[in-house]
């Protein structure tokens, strides 16, 4: 009977620790679960700036101006007067055609204009005196050709009345009278436009030939120019990408030519970051080489990129100071404004109910506090109310937060 109860004493402890080892663990596990529950978050410490922000935004160097060269006329390559890498002044000749052809069509058009010339000023003159008095001579014949048709018309009736001569004689003659007096009229009409003067459809005529012969000589001397092929700036010649006696024609490009007095650095500036750049601020370049150089904004764009999500801006080198190359990547530090005012890094501040706020960090968990924000400087917000210098907020990540959730600082 004793040996049945000590056993059953021993199932009792057994049972008992058992079950505690059980509870044991589960507490376990519920402090485990508890512990995993909060969140981990990175703090920010607010403190009023004393230094200046420098932005720094990477971008590709280009030369102040680059264009591809051609004739503007079709022909021969006569002449390349540069070779690769020269420089060149604005105006200077580069390359010319063969002019041959060219030359014979300006001097066949400013034939064309003396001829024009003449007839013009030949018609603004009118008749000549010895051209008035050809005609009166002409007159005074055909005046006389008339009176002798008559004469004779006269004489036929008579003889035809008398039986002399036959009906046919007398029409020709009558036909012969007819045709000799507007003979007359004709020479007399002429006489009198030359005792006019100039004519004036002849004037407007002759002023219409002569305009006609400049347009064509203007082509052929703006063609022969073509023929001539001059630096639109002063730059570099970069290639050369045809020879003499080639065959060429307009729109085929001959050489490149390069403007590296100043060099652009064209830079794509985020959203956050773009009302910081203002056109005529100063920044610094500085190239992989370690050189560096001040530049000076000289266009922000007034809209994004919308293939790139970025705002293109410009910032202009002298090409004086540095020895760069096109398509180098270089670096612009931009200095902001931001000396004694508090800034928070835009991540760490939120929007609800168009209101900004922060998560403060107030122990072990967070707290939603409205802020008034003022200027964005690159990517920190200046916070003009809410907080105080030593306060911390929640860096990132607040849409994963809730007011007065419990959370862990990572760096604790």
């Amino acid at each position: 009977m004793k040996k049945w109860i000590s056993l059953t004493i021993v199932a009792l402890l057994l049972t008992g620790c058992e079950k505690l080892n059980s509870d044991m663990a589960e507490l376990k596990k519920n402090e485990e679960e508890t512990v995993i529950k909060v969140k981990t978050v990175n703090a920010y410490t607010v403190e009023e700036n004393q230094d200046a922000l420098t932005l720094e935004v990477s971008g590709v160097v280009a030369p102040r101006q680059e264009a591809g060269l051609s004739f503007g006329a079709s022909g021969r390559i006569d002449r390349i007067l540069v070779e690769k890498g020269a420089s060149v002044k604005a105006g200077q000749t580069l390359a010319t055609l063969d002019e041959t052809v060219l030359q014979q069509g300006v001097n066949a058009a400013l034939g064309q204009v003396a001829s024009a010339n003449v007839r013009r000023s030949k018609a603004a003159q009118g008749p000549e005196s010895h051209e008035v008095q050809t005609q009166k001579l002409q007159v005074e014949k055909a005046k006389e050709t008339a009176a002798k048709a008559e004469r004779e018309h006269a004489q036929a009736k008579a003889l035809y009345a008398g039986g002399a001569i036959s009906k046919d004689e007398l029409d020709r003659l009558a036909l012969a009278e007819r045709q000799a007096k507007l003979d007359l009229q004709e020479e007399e009409v002429a006489l009198g436009k030359l005792l006019k003067g100039a004519d004036r459809l002849d004037v407007e005529e002759a002023n219409a030939e002569l305009q006609q012969a400049n347009v064509q000589l203007t082509r052929a001397k703006q063609e022969a120019s073509d023929a001539v092929l001059k630096a639109p700036f002063s730059g570099v010649v970069a290639a050369i990408a045809q020879v003499q006696s080639e065959q060429t024609g307009p729109g085929s490009e001959v050489m490149r030519l390069v403007d590296t007095s100043q060099w652009l650095v064209k830079l794509q500036v985020e959203s956050e970051q773009i009302g910081s750049w203002q056109p005529g601020a100063l920044v610094t370049v500085k190239a992989p080489d370690g050189s560096r150089a001040e530049g000076k904004v000289t266009f922000v764009s007034p809209v994004m990129d919308q293939s790139l999500g970025a705002y293109p801006v410009e910032v202009t080198v002298s090409g004086a100071d540095v020895n760069w190359k096109g398509g180098m990547t270089v670096t612009c530090q931009y200095e902001l404004d931001a000396k004694n005012v508090m800034l928070v890094p835009v991540s760490s501040v939120g929007i609800s109910e168009e209101e900004y706020y922060v998560m403060k960090i107030n122990e072990n968990s967070v707290e939603k506090t409205p802020v008034k924000v003022g200027g964005i400087h690159g990517t920190f917000y200046e916070i003009v109310e809410g907080l105080q210098s030593g306060d911390q907020i929640v860096g990132s990540g607040l849409s994963y937060l809730v007011d007065g959730e419990a959370v862990k600082v990572a760096d604790e």
